[in-house]
């Protein structure tokens, strides 16, 4: 994300254009709609404050630095006072780093796919592509076993091989997870 250049946003395509990750897994990242008209209103209002625009310039372009693209540090120092005024906190109560949105993301598509009656194992490539990932086992360090995952992996079970009741995942205090 921090490498994206402005020449990597195709809006007819609705895509981002993701390459140089750390695995060297160029691909192609369809956005959703709603997610590009805030791509476009974002470049429109640096174009409307007259800031360098090219195929090259830094899509999330720091003006702090001169107009580069943030490092991790950086956006971390930005993003979490805006969390922290909003009162977004993970489950352990600390606000969240950036990279927990990755998981929430991975964790939340396997829960609707469940909960839509989807082949999950079909459909775990596309998630591992989606997030850059060399395979789905790759993957499965996202997939943590949250409660409203157990919930919906008990009820499609119950509705193919009938009732088995998976009980509730609890940390060492006793407590849900």
């Amino acid at each position: 994300m921090l490498n994206l250049v402005e020449g990597d946003y195709n809006r007819q395509q609705a895509t981002l254009h993701i390459r140089a990750t750390k695995f060297y897994k160029a691909r192609l990242l369809p956005i959703h709609e709603g997610i590009a008209n805030e791509i476009d209103t974002y470049l429109s209002t640096r174009a409307r404050l007259k800031l360098p625009s090219s195929p090259s310039t830094p899509l999330i372009w720091n003006a702090i630095r001169g107009g580069r693209a943030y490092t991790g540090t950086g956006l971390s120092y930005c993003i979490k006072p805006l969390l922290e005024e909003c009162g977004i906190k993970a489950a352990n109560g600390f606000t969240p780093r950036i990279h927990d949105f990755r998981h929430s993301f991975a964790v939340n598509a396997l829960l609707r796919w469940y909960r839509a009656g989807t082949d999950v194992d079909a459909k775990l490539p596309l998630l591992a592509t989606y997030l850059g990932h060399g395979s789905a086992l790759s993957t499965h360090h996202y997939l943590h076993f949250i409660e409203p995952m157990r919930v919906a992996a008990s009820e499609r079970f119950a509705r193919l091989y009938g009732t088995l009741v998976i009980p509730p995942a609890l940390n060492k205090k006793g407590q849900l997870r």
